[in-house]
C-alpha cells in the first residue's frame, strides 16, 4: 500500500528540480558567488574599471541647436567651470625662451603680468604653479621669482612627495621647509576615521624656504595610478610622516608619550622590510603582545657605542611618527576659490570631505556671494542679445565624496587638450609664452586696469612631451598632468562627482538581471534565450553608459554582466541534463496518439501526467455489423480493411487535435482537452465526429459495392480522471470515470434510434450555439441518478 504522504513529498521534490523552478536556486547561488568574488578579489573591479574607461569616450563637449525662428542656443558644456584656464609650456614656449628649464626670472614676468593691474579687484582667484623649486637657482633669478610670487599674493606652491625617507642629514632640512608652508597657510587637523588608511610618504621636497614664506598656499601632486597604470583618482589628503625620535622596546610603557590628536603614532619593521604599526592605546597587555611578536617577527638593532668595532648593545626599537595631513593641490584650490581655509574642512574617511557655504568673489562688487553652479545656459538672438537667462543653483555646502583612503574619482570630461589655432580643447588652454613675454611696467601708472581674467583659476605647467615626466595614461589615453590636475579640480568646483549606488542597489540589479535569464532560459529555446541574454547584457551596457553620462552614476557591468552569462550556461545545462531526457520520454509518449502540433505544444509547456481532474470530451465510435462484416472477408482482406478505416478515422482526430486513447478492436476511443488544455474540446470533438462521417462516405467508394462501413459516435463532456495508469511496467495515457462510460454508452445508443452520431445534454450545453442538433429524448443510464437528455448531431456551423 502506498501512502499518500510520501507521493505527494515526491511530486514535490520533482517539481522542485524542474527547470522552471529549479532555475531559480541556481540564479540565488550565482548572485552569492558574483557577491562573494566582488568582495574578496579584485577581479571584478579591474573589470569594472575598464569598464568605465569606456563611459568616458560617450561624453561630448558642446551641444547646439535651434530653438526658434532666429533664436540660437548654443551652449557650452555646462559641467565645465568657466573659471579655469591652463596655460601650457608648449612648442611655442620652448622656441620663445629656449630649452627648460627657463630662468625663473621668466616665471617672475609671468606673475607680475596677473598681479600688476590698476584695479585690484580684477585679479585671479589663485595661480599654481606646477613646477617645482626645491633646489635653489642663480641668486638674481631665486630674489626675483620669489619677490613676484610675494607679490601676487595667490600663488600656490607644489611639495613633491617620496615613499622612502630623505638620506640622513637632509630629512630636518625638508621638514622644515614644509612647517614653514604650514605656518603660513595653516595645516589639517580634524580628521574622522581611521587616517592609518591614507597612503602615507616618509620623505618630500618642499620648495625652498624663502619660497615657502613667499606662497599663499601648498598642496601636493602626488597622483597614484590604479594596477592597470592608468590615473582615475586623486589624494585629496595624504600623511606625510616625519620620525620624532626612537623607542626601545624595552623602556615602552602605557604612559608612554603619544599625542594622537596631533597624529602621533609608532610602528616597527618587520623581517619582510614592512611597516607595522602599533595599536593604540597602550596597555599593558597589549605592550606584551607587541613583544612577542617583535621578538617572533622582528629586526634587532645593533649599536657599537664606543665604536671599537664591537657590538655594545642590541635591542628592538620603534620608531615614533607624527603625521602631516597634506592636501592635493586641487584641493587648495578650490578652497581658495570659494575663499575657505583648511579649518572650514570636514573630513569624515570612506564618505566626503566638505566645504561649507563656499562664496565666490564678484569682481564688480567686490564682495563675496553664495557659489551657485549654471543648470542651463542662456539663450541669446542672432544679435548676440540674451531672450532666456540662465538657470542657477546655489550650493549651500560642497561635498566631496572620498573612499576610506582620501581618494576621489576624477570625472574626466574630455580627451587631452591640444595646442595650436583651432585644436580641440576640454579647457581653456593657452600658451604660456603669450603671458610671460609680456612682463608689465613696474610702474602703477603704466598698469591696465584688467587682464579679463577675474576670479580665474590659473594653472600653469608642462605641455610638450620631453619637459618633465608628466604624461601619464587616463581613460581618454595620455595626457599631461596640469590636465589631470584640471579635471580633477572641475569634478570639485561643478560638484560633478563620479558616485556609486548604495551596496543594496547594487545586489538588486544582480539579482533582478541574473533571475530574468533564468527565467528566460528555462523557458524558451536556447538559442533565443541566447541571443536575449546578449541583448540583456548590451542593454545593460548602454542603460548604464547614459546613467554615467547624464548622472554620473557608476553602476557596476562586470559583476551582473557575468551572472547573466553564468546563469545563462547553467541554467541550459541543467536543461540539457533534465529536461531533454523528460521531452524524449514525452515525445515517445505521445508521438503515436496526438497530432504533432499538440505534441509540440507539450513539449514546450509539460502538463501534469500524475493524474487529475479536468473538464473533457470522451469520443466512442464502433462499427456497426462488424462480426457480420467479418465473416465474408478472409483475414487478409479484414486487416486491410480495419487498418484503411482506422487510418483515416485517426488522421481526422489529429487533424482537429484529439488525443487518441485506444483501439479495442474496431471501436476507437479519444478525447480532447488533455493532455494540453482546449477551452473548445467540446467543438473540437464536435467537429471530428461530423468530418468522420464526411470522411466515411468517401472512403466507402473506395471498398468494393459490397462493403459498407457504417459507424456510431458518442460524445460526453464532464469532469474526467486523466493520467499516465497502468504497471510499472506498462503504462498508457487515458481516462476514467463514470462521464467516460456515458459517453461508451451513448456510442451504442445510436443503434436504438437509428442515429450515427449522439451527444449528450453537457456537450450540447457548450456547443448548442455552434451546431446542428435535435434532440432526440431523455434516457436513463447506470450510474446517473436522474435522465440525461441527449440529442443528435447532425452538423457544425463553420465560422
Amino acid at each position: 500500500m502506498i501512502r499518500k504522504d510520501r507521493v505527494k513529498k515526491t511530486g514535490s521534490r520533482n517539481k522542485f528540480f524542474k527547470t522552471r523552478n529549479f532555475s531559480f536556486i541556481l540564479g540565488l547561488l550565482i548572485v552569492l558567488i558574483i557577491l562573494i568574488l566582488s568582495q574578496t578579489t579584485g577581479v571584478l573591479s579591474r573589470i569594472e574599471t575598464s569598464v568605465t574607461d569606456l563611459h568616458f569616450l560617450y561624453r561630448s563637449l558642446k551641444t547646439g541647436r535651434q530653438r526658434q525662428e532666429g533664436v540660437v542656443e548654443t551652449e557650452n558644456n555646462l559641467r565645465i567651470n568657466p573659471d579655469m584656464v591652463i596655460l601650457g609650456v608648449d612648442l611655442q614656449s620652448l622656441d620663445r625662451f629656449g630649452k627648460w628649464p627657463f630662468p625663473r626670472w621668466q616665471h617672475a614676468n609671468l606673475l607680475n603680468f596677473f598681479s600688476r593691474i590698476s584695479d585690484q579687484n580684477n585679479r585671479e582667484s589663485s595661480i599654481l604653479l606646477d613646477i617645482f623649486f626645491v633646489e635653489p637657482s642663480q641668486a638674481v633669478e631665486d630674489l626675483l621669482l620669489i619677490n613676484a610670487i610675494q607679490e601676487n599674493g595667490r600663488v600656490v606652491l607644489e611639495t613633491i612627495l617620496d615613499e622612502e625617507a630623505p638620506p640622513l642629514g637632509n630629512g630636518e632640512e625638508y621638514f622644515d621647509r614644509q612647517e614653514i608652508l604650514y605656518q603660513k597657510a595653516g595645516r589639517i587637523t580634524r580628521i574622522t576615521g581611521d587616517t592609518g588608511q591614507l597612503p602615507v610618504f616618509y620623505g618630500l621636497q618642499p620648495p625652498l624656504k624663502p619660497y615657502a614664506r613667499a606662497a599663499s598656499s601648498y598642496g601636493h601632486a602626488s597622483f597614484i595610478d590604479d594596477q592597470d597604470q592608468v590615473y582615475r583618482r586623486v589624494h585629496l589628503i595624504t600623511r606625510s610622516a616625519r620620525l620624532l625620535e626612537e623607542v626601545k622596546l624595552t623602556g615602552l610603557s602605557p604612559d608612554f608619550p603619544l599625542d594622537e590628536s596631533r597624529f602621533e603614532r609608532l610602528e616597527w619593521i618587520n623581517q619582510d622590510n614592512r611597516r607595522v604599526q602599533v595599536k593604540t592605546p597602550l596597555t599593558q597587555p597589549g605592550i606584551e603582545e607587541l613583544r612577542r611578536n617583535m621578538e617572533k617577527n622582528g629586526v634587532l638593532k645593533y649599536v657599537d657605542t664606543d665604536s671599537d668595532g664591537e657590538i655594545d648593545e642590541s635591542y628592538y626599537v620603534l620608531y615614533k611618527y607624527r603625521d602631516d595631513i597634506i592636501p592635493a593641490a586641487v584641493l587648495t584650490l578650490a578652497l581658495k576659490y570659494f575663499n575657505r581655509t583648511f579649518d572650514d574642512l570636514e573630513i569624515v574617511l570612506g564618505k566626503h570631505i566638505k566645504i561649507k557655504q563656499p562664496e565666490i568673489f564678484d569682481s564688480s562688487t567686490g564682495t563675496l556671494w553664495p557659489y551657485a553652479i549654471m543648470e542651463k545656459g542662456p539663450v541669446y538672438d542672432e544679435e548676440g542679445e540674451i531672450v532666456e537667462p540662465g538657470v542657477f543653483r546655489e550650493v549651500s555646502e560642497i561635498t566631496i565624496p572620498i573612499d576610506r583612503r582620501g581618494r576621489m574619482l576624477i570625472n574626466y570630461m574630455g580627451p587631452a587638450s591640444q595646442t595650436g589655432m583651432g585644436a580641440y580643447q576640454t579647457f581653456p588652454l593657452r600658451s604660456y609664452a603669450g603671458f610671460a613675454a609680456q612682463p608689465p611696467d613696474s610702474l602703477p601708472s603704466g598698469w591696465v586696469p584688467t587682464r579679463a581674467y577675474e576670479n580665474k583659476i590659473i594653472m600653469v605647467g608642462a605641455f610638450e612631451k620631453g619637459i618633465a615626466d608628466d604624461i601619464k595614461t587616463t581613460p581618454y589615453g595620455l595626457m599631461y598632468g596640469i590636465e589631470i590636475q584640471a579635471n580633477a579640480l572641475n569634478t570639485i568646483l561643478m560638484e560633478n562627482y563620479l558616485t556609486q549606488p548604495p551596496f543594496w542597489v547594487k545586489v538588486l540589479i544582480l539579482l533582478a538581471l541574473v533571475m530574468l535569464v533564468c527565467f528566460l532560459a528555462s523557458r524558451i529555446a536556447a538559442l533565443a534565450s541566447f541571443f536575449l541574454t546578449l541583448f540583456l547584457i548590451l542593454v545593460l551596457f548602454l542603460g548604464i553608459t547614459l546613467v554615467f553620462d547624464v548622472k554620473n552614476l557608476v553602476i557596476d557591468f562586470a559583476g551582473p554582466a557575468l551572472g547573466m552569462i553564468v546563469a545563462f550556461i547553467s541554467v541550459v545545462a541543467y536543461r540539457a541534463m533534465t529536461e531533454e531526457r523528460d521531452k524524449k520520454r514525452i515525445k515517445n509518449m505521445f508521438s503515436t496518439y496526438l497530432s504533432p502540433k499538440v505534441v509540440d505544444q507539450i513539449i514546450d509547456q509539460p502538463p501534469e501526467l500524475g493524474g487529475l481532474d479536468k473538464n473533457i470530451t470522451v469520443f466512442f465510435s464502433d462499427i456497426r455489423g462488424f462480426s457480420t462484416l467479418s465473416e465474408s472477408m478472409s483475414p487478409q482482406e479484414l486487416v486491410q480493411i480495419l487498418n484503411a478505416y482506422l487510418s483515416a478515422m485517426t488522421d481526422v482526430i489529429l487533424e482537429y487535435d484529439g488525443t487518441l486513447d485506444k483501439y479495442e478492436g474496431d471501436a476507437i476511443m479519444a478525447f480532447w482537452g488533455a493532455p494540453v488544455s482546449q477551452e473548445d474540446h467540446a467543438l473540437l470533438a464536435c467537429k471530428a465526429a461530423v468530418r468522420q462521417i464526411e470522411v466515411l462516405k468517401e472512403l466507402n467508394k473506395t471498398f468494393p459495392p459490397e462493403i459498407r462501413i457504417n459507424i456510431g459516435i458518442g460524445l460526453n463532456t464532464g469532469i474526467m480522471t486523466v493520467g499516465n495508469m497502468g504497471s510499472i511496467q506498462r503504462m498508457d495515457y487515458t481516462l476514467i470515470g463514470d462521464n467516460v462510460n456515458l459517453g461508451a454508452r451513448l456510442e451504442g445508443t445510436n443503434k436504438i434510434y437509428g442515429t450515427q452520431i449522439i451527444m449528450s445534454e453537457y456537450t450540447h450545453e457548450m456547443v448548442k450555439e455552434k451546431v446542428i442538433a435535435r434532440e432526440l429524448d431523455n434516457i436513463r443510464v447506470k450510474g446517473k441518478n436522474r435522465p440525461v437528455s441527449i440529442y443528435e448531431l447532425l452538423d457544425v456551423i463553420e465560422g
